[in-house]
């Protein structure tokens, strides 16, 4: 398997805030995320405005994305086959493209299984087409044969209950971008497994991944975590 934690560098500190017209530091402005107010004016913790929540066993909110290899791609509605949709970070995240470069390697078992992979991310196209030619190169077979979808709206992040970071510096991106999170969908259009990250360096173990989907389809293994949703 590719090593997915490549040399990151000595840590960076952050840059000092620039003075303001009175000589004093400039006060933070809201950034993406806001404050809400309870009854009472309790301030709440820090909480994304309109983020959803997706259920088990229940449809990922549908859309249709265009694929850096040409077409359009369903995802979220019931397609009669295995979907497998992996959100990864962007162009600018080398743990995104080597953890894409493992899922190259084992792509064939997921083929067998009948599991149609897409990678997801909220890259406009020339972003994605870059990232793609990158990421054929970190391969062992310097191919890529699952789909690159591009431009997932922020909108839609939010509905796919993703979490979403501000870049921190231009030499990231321009633009919030989704945090890892990954889904299997069944021909049903039912999401069986959802699995979020917060950060680049937690992500789900695919082989363990591989296994457990063999299981679920060989033994129809049921959708699990809907205690308290239905």
């Amino acid at each position: 398997m590719v090593n997915i934690l490549p040399f990151l560098g000595p840590p960076r500190q952050p840059a000092p805030r620039r003075p303001g017209a009175n000589g004093k530091p400039e006060e933070e402005k809201p950034g993406f995320f806001s404050r809400i107010t309870a009854p009472g004016g309790e301030q709440q913790p820090p909480r994304a405005a309109g983020r959803g929540v997706v259920v088990p066993g229940r449809e990922l909110p549908h859309i249709t994305l265009n694929t850096v290899q040409g077409g359009k791609l369903e995802i979220g509605a019931p397609t009669g086959k295995w979907q497998m949709i992996v959100v990864y970070r962007g162009k600018h995240c080398p743990v995104s493209k080597n953890y894409l470069a493992s899922l190259q390697q084992i792509i064939y078992e997921l083929d067998e299984l009948g599991v149609e992979v897409v990678a997801v991310s909220g890259d406009g196209r020339e972003r994605a087409e870059a990232f793609l030619e990158a990421l054929k190169a970190t391969t062992e077979t310097k191919e890529v044969t699952f789909k690159i979808a591009y431009s997932l709206p922020l909108e839609e992040m939010l509905a796919w209950g993703l979490f979403v970071s501000e870049p921190r510096n231009p030499r990231e991106t321009d633009q919030p971008f989704p945090e890892p999170a990954l889904f299997l969908i069944n021909p049903d259009g039912e999401v069986i497994i959802i699995d979020y990250s917060n950060s680049p360096f937690a992500r789900p173990d695919l082989r363990i991944l591989v296994e457990g989907i063999r299981y679920i389809q060989e033994n129809d293994y049921p959708v699990r975590g809907t205690y308290g949703y239905y």
